[in-house]
C-alpha cells in the first residue's frame, strides 16, 4: 500500500510538470484565465479514473490583507471541475482547514482525518464553515489544504479522499497549488506585456495616420474589415486575431512621407508619386524583423501588391503575394473609396460596390485582387457596410456631444 501511494504520488506529480510545460509553451499568446487553471490543474491532475483525487474541492483567493477567503466549492466528476457553490467569504480564523495554514511553520500542506482529532464524524462537521459542509453534500471526512501562492494568492482545500489522506495526498496537492500559482502569475505578466506591446502598435499606428484626416477611424475600420475577411476565408482563430490588430500598420511607412505630399490637393506628379509608393518598403523597415511581427511586416510591405504582379514595391505576382498583404489590400481599397480625403470625394457603399465589380480609372478588379479575397468580399459586402456606417455614426455623435459642451474659460496668456 505504501508502495503504492509513492507510485501514485510520482505519477501525479509527473502529470503536474507535463501539464506546466504545455502551459507555459501557450502562454505567449493568451492569458490563461483563473478558472481555466483551476480546471485544467485539478480536472487532469486529481480527477478521473486511476487518480487518487478528492471528491470536492474549496478553491478561494485571498482578500485585502489577508482578512477573508472569497471562494467556491467544486466537486471533481470525470476530469471535468464542477461549481457546485455560490460564493463563499471565510474568516481564515472561523474555519480549521484555513486556520492550520495560519499556524507558525505549517507554510506546506496539511492532511487531516476525522478521527485524529475527533471523537465523532459529527464532530468533525463544526470545523468547518456551513456553507462548505452543505455544497459538499455528503460529510467531510478528511482535507488537504495549501496556499497558493504568487500573484494570485490563496487556498486550496480538498476534501473526502478514499479511506485517510496521507502526507502524499499532501504532496501533490502542495504541488499543484504551486503549479496555479506560478501559472497564474506568468500568466499575468504576460498579459501586462501583451498590453503594453497592443498599447505601442496602436500607438504608432495612430501617429502615422495623424496627418490625414479621419484616419483614426481608418484604421479602426480597416482592421475590422481585414478580421471580418479572414475569419470568413476559414483561416485559424489565431491568424483571424493577428489580422484584425495589425491590419492597421499598413500605412505605418507613411511616417516618412512628407506632410505636403499626404495631404496634396489633386494628383502627384512622378516624383511625389515615387516617394509615396516607398512608403510599404519604409514600413516594412520600421517594423523590423521580430518574428511577433512577421503579420505586420507582410501586410506593410504586400498591401499594394497586385494580382498580376503589376504593383508595387515589389511587384509581385499571385500567391508570391503574402496573404496578409492580399486581405488589406481588398480593406483598404474599400475604405479609401468611402472616405474623404482632400484629392476625393467619398462614395457610397453601392458605388464602391459598382468599382469592385467593374473598376474604374485606378482599379481593375480581375488584375488587381486575390479571387479568392474578392469573392469574399462579395459574399460579406453588407458586414463592410456596417462597420463603416456605425463608424461614421459613432463619430458623429461624438462631435454633436463636442459641439455641446460649455466653453471652457480662455487660459491666459502669459
Amino acid at each position: 500500500m505504501f508502495d503504492d501511494l509513492c507510485q501514485m504520488a510520482l505519477r501525479q506529480t509527473l502529470e503536474l510538470v507535463s501539464l506546466t510545460d504545455e502551459k507555459l509553451r501557450g502562454l505567449t499568446r493568451r492569458k490563461l484565465s483563473r478558472e481555466e487553471t483551476y480546471r485544467e490543474v485539478l480536472g487532469k491532475v486529481l480527477g478521473g479514473k486511476g487518480r487518487r483525487g478528492p471528491s470536492g474541492i474549496f478553491i478561494a483567493t485571498e482578500g485585502p490583507e489577508c482578512t477573508c477567503c472569497n471562494g467556491r466549492v467544486f466537486h471533481l466528476r470525470e476530469h471535468e471541475l464542477i461549481e457546485s457553490s455560490d460564493e463563499i467569504s471565510i474568516d481564515p480564523g472561523s474555519s480549521y482547514a484555513l486556520g492550520l495554514l495560519s499556524v507558525e511553520g505549517s507554510g506546506d500542506a496539511v492532511a487531516v482525518n476525522w478521527m485524529d482529532i475527533c471523537n465523532s464524524v459529527d464532530d468533525f462537521q463544526v470545523l468547518f464553515h456551513p456553507q462548505v459542509t452543505d455544497a459538499m453534500e455528503e460529510p467531510i471526512l478528511n482535507f488537504v489544504s495549501s496556499r497558493i501562492s504568487g500573484e494570485t494568492t490563496g487556498v486550496l482545500v480538498a476534501f473526502n479522499y478514499p479511506g485517510r489522506v496521507t502526507e502524499y495526498d499532501a504532496d501533490v496537492l502542495k504541488s499543484a497549488a504551486t503549479v496555479m500559482g506560478s501559472l497564474l502569475t506568468v500568466s499575468q505578466e504576460m498579459q501586462e506585456t501583451e498590453q503594453a506591446f497592443h498599447y505601442t502598435v496602436s500607438a504608432l499606428a495612430r501617429a502615422c495616420e495623424a496627418a490625414e484626416e479621419d484616419t483614426g477611424k481608418h484604421i479602426v475600420r480597416v482592421n475590422r474589415y481585414a478580421g471580418a475577411l479572414a475569419a470568413n476565408m476559414g483561416f485559424n482563430t489565431s491568424f483571424v486575431e493577428d489580422m484584425a490588430f495589425f491590419a492597421q500598420m499598413h500605412d505605418v511607412g507613411k511616417i516618412r512621407v512628407p506632410v505636403e505630399i499626404l495631404l496634396k490637393e489633386g494628383p502627384l506628379d512622378d516624383r511625389e508619386l515615387q516617394i509615396m509608393r516607398q512608403h510599404p518598403a519604409y514600413g516594412e523597415e520600421i517594423i523590423g524583423k521580430a518574428p511577433r511581427l512577421m503579420i505586420a511586416r507582410e501586410i506593410a510591405i504586400a498591401h499594394h501588391e497586385n494580382w498580376d504582379g503589376s504593383g508595387y514595391p515589389k511587384r509581385l505576382k499571385g500567391e508570391r503575394i503574402p496573404i496578409p498583404g492580399r486581405i488589406v489590400k481588398v480593406a483598404d481599397v474599400y475604405d479609401a473609396l468611402r472616405s474623404r480625403r482632400s484629392y476625393k470625394v467619398p462614395l457610397s457603399h453601392q458605388e464602391a460596390l459598382q468599382v469592385f465589380r467593374e473598376g474604374d480609372e485606378r482599379i481593375n478588379p480581375a488584375a488587381h485582387f486575390d479571387p479568392a479575397v474578392l469573392a469574399t468580399f462579395f459574399k460579406i459586402e453588407k458586414m463592410f457596410e456596417s462597420i463603416y456606417e456605425s463608424s461614421i455614426l459613432k463619430l458623429g455623435l461624438n462631435r454633436r456631444m463636442e459641439n455641446r459642451k460649455p466653453p471652457g474659460r480662455e487660459r491666459r496668456k502669459g
